[in-house]
């Protein structure tokens, strides 16, 4: 049996289809050639020990694994995966009965149970662990009445149970660590989502909240001034209906970039809502954040956006206003709201202060 291929539930059938990722199926290419190689190990092995039917066995696995490789480059998945648990299921079987079931060749079957669990999606995970528990018994009860078929001698059987032993721990080892990297990588996604604009990923509104209540909680108690930024695009509407949403979304992408390139390290910005921008700045006096402002609305309004076939003018209106020491950060930022729309009210195209 190869012992180094990892347990797969499996999948519907469906030609050329990605159901668990690119990355997966990469993975399974070459689990399925590490398994042949470590195969012809077995091959080896078993003539040495004087069974001649589990090496012959092991020949039909090689070349079920790479009929499983060629399957997977041809997108043809479900059947691949098909063709691995039959090897699995199959050279168990075929192991137990010609040598007994102290071989070992059993323990390969409790890595499914793991694989079936985790990647069983469908509500069916509980049906197949049963069918596999009922497998595993009939297995051991068809071992016990027949005995060894092909039977080896006590110690050559404990060799080979010695050494699937060391493999299955492995492989549990192996599978674990596919995984917690599974797990991990889900876990920093669900961070992302939780906590990041998905156009532009800047800090979204209740992300944006629990960061600056840190920075602001943090600036008080040093007495150091803190300024709120607030901003937003012109006439923005008149972008999504002339190019259309694609273009408006590439718009506030680049209205993201240039912000956060003309804001420091330890400034909190985000996408406030819609076509409008919040960046609180720590240990920052009013006039300097007036500055920036300024800076970053002269770079908009010069610099035309180059995000579609020609370049899209825009101009951006600011709010800007200090965080009194006395008051929340939601109080600051309607006062930073009402600057910005003075800013509007004025014109467009300029910075106001509150």
């Amino acid at each position: 049996m190869n012992t180094t291929s990892i347990p797969i539930p499996p999948l519907e059938p469906q030609r050329g289809s990605s159901l668990v990722g690119k990355a997966y199926w990469v993975m399974l290419q070459r689990v399925t050639l590490i398994a042949a190689a470590i195969d012809v190990g077995y091959i080896l092995l078993f003539m040495g020990l004087g069974s001649r039917p589990l090496a012959i066995v092991n020949f039909l696995s090689i070349a079920m694994y790479l009929g499983a490789y060629r399957l997977i480059q041809k997108r043809y998945n479900a059947a691949a995966l098909v063709l691995i648990w039959v090897e699995v299921l199959g050279h168990a079987a075929l192991g137990s009965l010609l040598i007994g079931w102290d071989s070992g060749f059993h323990y390969y079957l409790l890595l499914f149970i793991p694989a079936i669990v985790v990647a069983n999606t469908r509500g069916y995970a509980a049906p197949m662990v049963l069918a596999l528990l009922a497998y595993y018994l009939g297995l051991q009860a068809l071992c016990s009445h027949w005995g060894p078929l092909d039977p080896l001698p006590v110690r050559s059987v404990q060799v080979v149970n010695w050494m699937h032993i060391c493999l299955v721990f492995a492989m549990s080892a192996a599978l674990a660590a596919v995984y917690r990297r599974t797990i991990l990588i889900a876990g920093s996604r669900l961070r992302k989502q939780a906590t990041q604009d998905p156009l532009t990923s800047l800090a979204n509104r209740s992300h944006f909240e629990a960061l600056a209540a840190h920075a602001l909680a943090r600036s008080q108690r040093d007495g150091a001034p803190v300024t709120l930024l607030l901003c937003d695009a012109d006439l923005f509407k008149r972008i999504n209906d002339q190019y259309g949403h694609a273009v408006g979304d590439a718009v506030l992408v680049a209205i993201a970039n240039v912000l956060a390139a003309n804001l420091r390290d330890g400034d909190v910005l985000a996408r406030w809502g819609g076509e409008e921008f919040l960046a609180l700045m720590p240990y920052c006096p009013l006039e300097a954040a007036c500055a920036t402002a300024e800076r970053i609305r002269a770079a908009i309004a010069q610099a035309p956006l180059d995000v579609a076939q020609a370049p899209i003018a825009l101009t951006m209106s600011f709010g800007v206003t200090q965080v009194r020491s006395t008051e929340d950060l939601h109080t600051a930022i309607a006062r930073a709201d009402k600057a910005l729309y003075q800013s509007k009210n004025a014109g467009r195209n300029q910075v106001s202060v509150a």
